[in-house]
């Protein structure tokens, strides 16, 4: 029994002190001073940014209700004001900043207005 604990003991102490072995590894590219510098600058950038982005998204709200009203009713002519000033970012984090997440100030959704189609001529394959 003395046996197992002073290798069980062994094992546990080698693997707290082998550099490396028990800590995670930061992701390629990144740097302390980097995830530093995102850490500080997010909440601070956000302080700044949340209101202005609160006040377009609550005039957003009440844009598109108005609209929807005085157009009878119309959804679409309120979500076309609804989606791209209530919806969005609303807080800048540390993975937006490293470019993992992506910062939609508007965010368009599902009613983003069809983008234009490059026209293919009879006989020819489109681009790809």
């Amino acid at each position: 029994m003395v046996r197992i604990k002073t290798l069980l003991s062994g094992i546990v102490i080698t693997g707290l002190l082998w550099p490396g072995l028990g800590l995670a590894q930061p992701p390629p590219g990144s740097t302390p001073a980097g995830e530093f510098v995102r850490g500080v600058s997010a909440p601070v950038l956000s302080v700044v940014y949340f209101p202005v982005k609160l006040a377009s998204g609550v005039s957003g709200a009440i844009l598109g209700g108005i609209s929807g009203f005085l157009t009878g009713g119309n959804e679409r002519a309120a979500e076309g004001i609804w989606h791209p000033m209530v919806g969005g970012t609303y807080f800048i984090t540390p993975a937006t900043l490293a470019g993992e997440q992506p910062f939609l100030p508007f965010n368009y959704g599902a009613s983003r207005p069809p983008q234009p189609q490059p026209s293919v001529t009879p006989g020819t394959m489109p681009p790809s």
